[in-house]
């Protein structure tokens, strides 16, 4: 039997991938739900002018606020996340039927369970970043940073490690995650929880300083979200990803040198 042959089981390997796909439209879905009802609830900075010191002061979070904004920025990771997770979720399904582990059902779940955990993490840190901004007075009424230079350092910032070599280790990794899902491998269930967050970790090590990008721009402006969801899947499932990675990362740095310098 051979993990990469497509024939044997792709009956299950077909129930893999469109579970994955469904959860992916459904956190898109989720994303999206969330977007709107922090716009309309006031999650973003909602400022009122001081007179005397000419300074705009944000209202402060509430809890339900924050726990918008970690929920929207968990849906957003969670849909960039989702659709890498297919592959390795399938190579992972099909090493356990080939290893004839006990429970291969609740291994594949638990290896996405695992893949998620890098993303909460992630939402609970941006989240906790924007509050501080957001306290700083440095965000605006869209849930970006106020200052027009922002957007433009995080471009830069994100253009360069685009040609970084943790940058292109990271996608390599991504790209052809087989060896290292396979590594000690373990017949344990929750060895399948294990390998799926360090393959999560490392994807998104891949990938970090992109998801940054909304943070700087703030959720509702497209570009730089578009050229996540685009960037972000080209350079780990096409070919010439590596090449992929390089060319978007001149596209970040032009852009935002346009930004910083127009």
């Amino acid at each position: 039997m051979n993990l990469i042959d497509t024939g044997s089981h792709a009956a299950a390997d077909r129930q893999v991938q469109l579970g994955l796909v469904w959860l992916s439209l459904v956190a898109v879905l989720c994303w999206l739900v969330l977007l709107v009802g922090a716009l309309y609830t006031g999650a973003g900075a909602e400022f009122t002018s001081i007179a005397a010191a000419g300074v705009p002061a944000p209202a402060p979070y509430g809890a339900g606020q924050l726990l918008l904004v970690t929920a929207l920025w968990g849906g957003m990771s969670t849909a960039v996340m989702l659709p890498l997770a297919i592959r390795p979720t399938i190579l992972v399904a099909r090493a356990a039927r080939w290893h004839c582990a006990p429970m291969p059902r609740l291994r594949t779940a638990l290896f996405v369970l695992g893949h998620m955990l890098p993303c909460a993490g992630f939402a609970l840190l941006a989240a906790l970043m924007q509050w501080t901004l957001h306290d700083a007075g440095m965000l605006d009424d869209t849930m970006g940073v106020r200052y027009p230079g922002a957007l433009g350092l995080a471009l830069v910032a994100a253009g360069i490690y685009q040609w970084l070599p943790a940058k292109h280790a990271c996608l390599a990794h991504c790209r052809a995650p087989l060896p290292g899902l396979l590594a000690d491998w373990s017949d344990d269930p929750h060895d399948a929880l294990r390998r799926g967050f360090g393959h999560a970790r490392t994807c998104m090590g891949s990938i970090w300083l992109l998801m940054l990008l909304p943070l700087a721009a703030g959720p509702v402006h497209p570009a730089p979200v578009a050229a996540l969801l685009v960037l972000a899947p080209a350079e780990i499932r096409l070919a010439g990803g590596h090449w992929i990675a390089s060319a978007g990362g001149l596209a970040l740095l032009a852009w935002g040198t346009w930004l910083l310098f127009p």
